[in-house]
């Protein structure tokens, strides 16, 4: 019996959305799991081949992965920020559970093995996801928004930039948030651009965060000048999705792949309403 599991990327924080709020993308990381003489895992990408991959850490949760072959093939950027360790780790609690391993809430274990929600939970559901407080809330992404990906050559660990940030924020800057989380929100939900744009705004992480990736920080302040509605850095940098008018997406795209070509590439997609599959099957 073998499986075959894909996950999506996910863009993490959307702006105000800290540790909350993902939007899955349409980017896939698949791992295919067959019997074997022994373990072995091929990838596509530079990741550890040894039991210390990620994939096979939550695999193990589950299942032991003696006598199974792991094929990754990602279509991920690892530069840091779109959500590669949650597919990861969701992808090999799909896989072991669907070979008979016995776990009751896949997305839980997957949350607990990579440390953080928005990520895992948007890989799962796809579309918009808000994950706090215990709720789980899914939106449609914005049909009038295209996404458009900015990856670095340089890479930013998440401890690193989990690192720099306080323990405590002043209280203006968690009601600044507050606020323009839920103007995000509104308009996500109705396709409202004008909402959409001024709700990318964010006073918690990006500043406090620039340091580690100070190109990916200049252009996020400059992103109107692109004529696009905003930009944010996708989850813990340094990564940046710059949100641009479906209609307006590819001068968007051309402006912005000339402003950046020193330092970084740019990658169009589109927003995934779906989630994770095993044998082509959504689990949401």
């Amino acid at each position: 019996m073998s499986v075959r599991v894909s996950v999506p990327a996910t863009s993490a924080n959307l702006g105000p959305g800290f540790d909350s709020m993902a939007v899955a993308l349409d980017l896939d990381l698949v791992v295919e799991v067959e019997p074997a003489d022994e373990f072995e895992l091929v990838a596509n990408i530079d990741v550890p081949t040894d039991r210390s991959n990620l994939l096979v850490q939550a695999f193990e949760r589950v299942l032991s992965a003696d006598g199974f072959k792991f094929t990754v093939e990602s279509a991920i950027p690892l530069c840091g920020g779109l959500g590669s360790s949650s597919c990861a780790a969701l992808g090999g609690v799909l896989a072991a559970k669907a070979l008979g391993g016995e776990i009751d809430d896949p997305l839980a274990l997957a949350i607990e093995v990579d440390g953080v929600i928005d990520n895992a939970t948007a890989a799962w559901h796809g579309g918009v996801t808000i994950h706090t407080d215990g709720t789980v809330v899914t939106l449609e992404p914005p049909n009038s928004v295209a996404p458009i990906l900015v990856i670095p050559e340089e890479s930013v660990h998440t401890a690193d930039a989990r690192s720099v940030l306080p323990d405590q924020v002043p209280m203006a800057d968690a009601v600044a948030n507050a606020g323009l989380g839920a103007i995000l929100g509104a308009g996500l939900a109705t396709d409202d651009l004008d909402l959409i744009a001024i709700g990318l705004r964010d006073h918690l992480h990006q500043e406090r965060r620039s340091p580690l990736f100070p190109k990916s920080w200049d252009l996020v302040q400059r992103a109107a000048d692109f004529g696009s509605l905003g930009a944010t850095i996708s989850g813990a940098g340094s990564a940046v999705l710059v949100w641009a008018a479906a209609d307006e997406a590819d001068a968007v795209a051309a402006k912005v792949e000339a402003d950046v070509s020193e330092w970084a590439r740019v990658i169009r997609t589109s927003f995934s309403t779906v989630g994770a599959k095993v044998n082509g099957e959504e689990v949401a």
